[in-house]
């Protein structure tokens, strides 16, 4: 047709064009996945947590015991079953307190968060100065590209994120921080 050549095909930007135009290589799958999972057993459940159950049944089956114990210390005497009862439920009692102030913590383990973030929210401090630079940079060369931050949270709090730039089918690992502290980072 003679009118073709007036479309102009556009080329497509990739987050690889990008990543090579600005000589930066981006923290490897291997690394993130390994450090994912280290972070997942440092941050995981508690002894208590993991056994909840059990605790919750050998708690309970302790107050017979204990009542049991106290009679026979006392030759099951006429005065033996009051004081099973009343130890029995001095024990019940003492269960409570441990559980209700939270002396034992049946601390739930972590999981991996992923969430897409604005580009305007690379600047805001959040997110590590040398990974921020790079992820606007990126988003300079490849406008359309998500951000994506991974968080590893245990209940409401953030322990470990990680920013990722995706583009298609391209997802790229940009930086790795914790606390402030950048663990790893495109270099």
């Amino acid at each position: 047709m003679p009118f073709d050549a007036l479309v102009a095909v556009t080329p497509r930007r990739l987050v690889s064009d990008a990543l090579d135009r600005l000589n930066v290589t981006p923290v490897s799958w291997q690394e993130l996945t390994a450090h994912k999972q280290a972070q997942q057993q440092k941050f995981g459940p508690s002894f208590w947590y993991r056994h909840q159950m059990a605790l919750s049944i050998a708690l309970v089956l302790m107050a017979p015991v204990v009542g049991l114990i106290v009679g026979a210390i006392q030759g099951f005497t006429p005065n033996s079953g009051t004081l099973s009862i009343t130890s029995s439920f001095a024990w019940m009692c003492l269960v409570a307190v441990v559980t209700g102030t939270g002396l034992v913590r049946l601390r739930a383990g972590s999981q991996w968060e992923e969430r897409l973030v604005p580009a305007n929210f690379l600047g805001g401090g959040a997110i590590p100065e040398p990974i921020a630079r790079v992820a606007r940079a990126l988003h300079h060369h490849v406008p359309d590209a998500a951000f994506i931050v991974g968080e590893l949270k245990r209940e409401e709090v953030v322990l470990d994120p990680y920013l990722l730039i995706e583009f298609g089918d391209e997802c790229v690992c940009l930086g790795i921080w914790e606390n402030g502290q950048v663990i790893a980072c495109t270099n």
